[in-house]
């Protein structure tokens, strides 16, 4: 019963890396530019997003991945946080989930303790506009 056990073991442990896979073509397209997130449907609060910029963290740490296939979906994806009223401050909030001060995996939460832990970065991250960069 051990080695039945061992074994099935051994086999789930060669089994789970081939679960992760590699970005398909269209994912890595959108990888390597720069997208605009807007939405709300508001220009003056869209955002200009680069993945490079953020490539150091696990690309499952901010976003969930879709019920079916092995993609990571979008923010505002219908069932997650897609709803738009500042309001809502429950999970599917879209402004509440980019918001939170006290979550490391908003946006706002992942800059303050970028800040926190290279204090150089502050300014970088002072107010509004680096993230909703005036539109000209």
């Amino acid at each position: 019963m051990k080695r039945l056990i061992l074994c099935a073991l051994a086999v789930a442990g060669l089994c789970i890396p081939a679960l992760a896979t590699d970005p398909t073509p269209e994912q890595k397209a959108q990888i390597e530019k720069p997208m605009t997130m807007n939405n709300t449907g508001n220009e003056k609060k869209q955002v200009i997003f680069t993945h490079s910029a953020h490539a150091k963290t696990d690309c499952a740490f901010c976003h969930h991945k879709a019920v079916e296939g092995n993609i990571y979906v979008g923010c505002a994806t219908k069932g997650c946080h897609d709803n738009m009223d500042k309001k809502d401050k429950s999970e599917h909030g879209y402004y509440f989930t980019m918001h939170n001060k006290k979550s490391e995996k908003s946006c706002m939460g992942c800059h303050q303790k970028a800040v926190a832990e290279n204090p150089d970065l502050k300014e970088k991250f002072k107010g509004c506009n680096p993230c909703h960069a005036k539109n000209s």
